[in-house]
This record gives C-alpha cells, structure tokens and sequence, in this order.
C-alpha cells in the first residue's frame, strides 16, 4: 500500500487496518480511483471495511473518469462511508445514489455537466458536518435548501448563487469559501451568521468589500478577487485577528487604524504603498509581505513591538532578501508563525 502525499492511488489491494493506523498517524487520508476498471468487488469491500474503522478520517475520492461517465451506482458498496469527494468529473449517472449514503457527513461535489440545479435537494443535509461545491458549465446548483444544514462547519462554493442567503442562519458554520461569487450578488448575508470565524474570498470580482461586516470573524483572505480597489474600514471586523490579502492589483493601501490584528500577510499587490494604522497594531505577531511598494527597507529597520516574533519580507533582489532575513534573524523576528504555512 504505497501512499503519496497522504493519498492512496488506485490500489489494488488494501488492509483496512494499514488504512486505519495510516489515519491515525496523519489525520487524515484518501484513498482514490481514476477509473471504474480500479474499484473491483473485493477492493470496495475492504474500503467500506476501512471507512468503519477510520470514519470521516478516511475520505474516499472519484475523479478523472477520463473518456467514460461516473456511475454512482458503486456508492452502494460503501454504506460505511462518512467522507466522499465526487469531483473533477465531466459526466456522472445515477447521482442520486450520493445522497443515499447512511453515513454520510462530509461530501465534495464537482461534476462538470451536471445539470440538476436541484441536487442539494437529494442530500440529507441535516447530518453533514462540512460541504465543497465545486463549479459546473451552468453554475445553476440552488442553495436555498443548505438553509436545512443544522449541522453544516465548514461551506466552500465555487460559481453558484442562487439562493445564497439561505446560509444566514446557519448557526455552527465556522468556515466558509467563496470562490468565483460574481460582484453583482451582494456579501451582507455573512453578517448575519452568527459564529463565523474563518472567511476566503477568491476569483470572482468586486469594487469594494464595504457590504461585508461580521462580529465573529477572526480569519479573512482576500485572493484575486478582480478590480478590488479598497478592503475599507476594518472595523467592520473587530474579533478580526489574521489578514491574508494576495494578488489585489489595484490596492493601493490596506487601512489598519480600525484593526487589532496579531498575523498580516500580503503579497502581489504590486502598487499597495501604504499601511496607515500599522503603528497601533499593538498585538502584532506576524508581517509577512512580497511583491509590495511598500518601503521594505523601513518595515526591516522599525522598532517591532514586543508581541512581533515573525517579520518576512521579500523584493526583487535575492541579495536584499538574503540581508534583510539575516538582520531580522540577528533581532529574533524569523520566528515562524505558521497560520497559512
């Protein structure tokens, strides 16, 4: 059983309890098939042996089916199952067998074709714990029945937005992903979940961010999100503990006077230039920036607070980097924080 990267590739045997205590020592496994011809009878019964054993540790992954469609059919041979990616598919048949798992609590869907905007309706969306829904050719998958996702953790959607709102009262929803949410469908709906802590945007396109405001958020990301020209008031945010903003060309400053960040990481924002309010950042633990006009030489040369242990910056000039990492080593503030490592 030869795992790579944490991930079993098309096995051709496989000891249920090897899979077992591969979970325990990583956390966390998949085991994955590329093509039908992979998962045979005897295979799939040691799998779902597998799944009993090492529950939602152990996720079990579809994808590729390069030339040939999905058929969903195979799912009934793992009723143990509690962890299921569908995704990096085209075509799948028979997808209503998903939704048939008993034990089901964690699902990533992502099939190209598939056009059936009411899917989530097929789901028992009451048990699962954390949801991927990854983009289709039609992006057309309704949300409005993820208002049904007592249990839901953890949300990531690519592409949809019909029925987005229904999200607002999703009260143990702790982490959520927005990737590719179109600028023309407003964010206010994350006010209103009240234990949110973890917030990514990425792809899609805004001007501005000024109808997102949270209580509760502690971790923001803000990816390629196209024609982004300001972040605004902070404020806004103010349990906000850990900012991560990359690849936001038409920033030209991160305001931070209504902020109390420990953890700040910016990077390719070639014309961001200023950082107003940085000096009130009493509780700052970490700076990390690269590919910024920002004044490097006076972010490596300032009086760093006592609470800054990790100071990471990066220009064009390998010999700059090389100095100013040996400075910043020679003042203790190479330190590793590692949030986003």
């Amino acid at each position: 059983m030869r795992i790579d990267s944490g991930r079993i590739s098309d096995p051709e045997g496989l000891s249920p309890k090897d899979v077992m205590k591969a979970c325990e020592q990583r956390g966390h496994l998949v085991v994955q098939f590329s093509k039908p011809e992979a998962y045979f009878p005897a295979i799939l019964q040691s799998l779902n042996e597998a799944c009993r054993l090492a529950e939602d540790r152990l996720q079990v992954r579809f994808y590729g089916h390069y030339g040939t469609q999905f058929d969903a059919v195979v799912l009934r041979q793992l009723p143990e199952a509690r962890n299921i990616s569908v995704d990096c598919l085209s075509e799948i048949v028979n997808e209503e067998e998903v939704g048939k798992l008993p034990n089901l609590k964690i699902l990533s869907l992502g099939i190209f074709e598939l056009n059936r905007p009411d899917i989530l309706d097929t789901l028992d969306l009451g048990q699962l714990t954390r949801l991927v829904l990854s983009e289709n050719r039609k992006r057309n998958i309704d949300l409005t029945p993820l208002s049904r996702c007592g249990s839901l953790e953890e949300l990531f959607v690519n592409g949809h937005s019909k029925g987005i709102k229904a999200i607002a009262n999703l009260d143990r929803l702790r982490k959520l992903t927005l990737s590719g949410y179109a600028k023309t469908h407003p964010l206010n709906m994350i006010s209103a979940i009240a234990n949110l802590k973890e917030l990514t945007l990425i792809l899609g396109g805004r001007s501005d961010l000024e109808d997102l405001t949270s209580t509760s958020l502690e971790v923001m990301q803000v990816l390629r999100v196209r024609g982004l020209a300001t972040l605004g008031d902070l404020s806004r945010f103010p349990a906000l503990a850990a900012l991560r903003v990359e690849d936001q060309l038409q920033l030209l400053q991160v305001d931070l006077r209504g902020a109390n960040l420990k953890r700040l990481w910016l990077s390719n924002c070639r014309n961001l230039s200023e950082l107003p309010g940085l000096d009130r950042q009493k509780r700052l633990q970490e700076l990390r920036a690269s590919g910024v006009a920002l004044d490097l030489n006076a972010l490596r040369d300032r009086d760093w607070g006592p609470t800054t242990c990790s100071v990471a910056l990066f220009s064009g000039s390998n010999k700059w980097n090389e100095d100013t990492k040996a400075r910043l080593t020679a003042r203790g503030l190479c330190e590793k924080a590692g949030l986003w490592d």
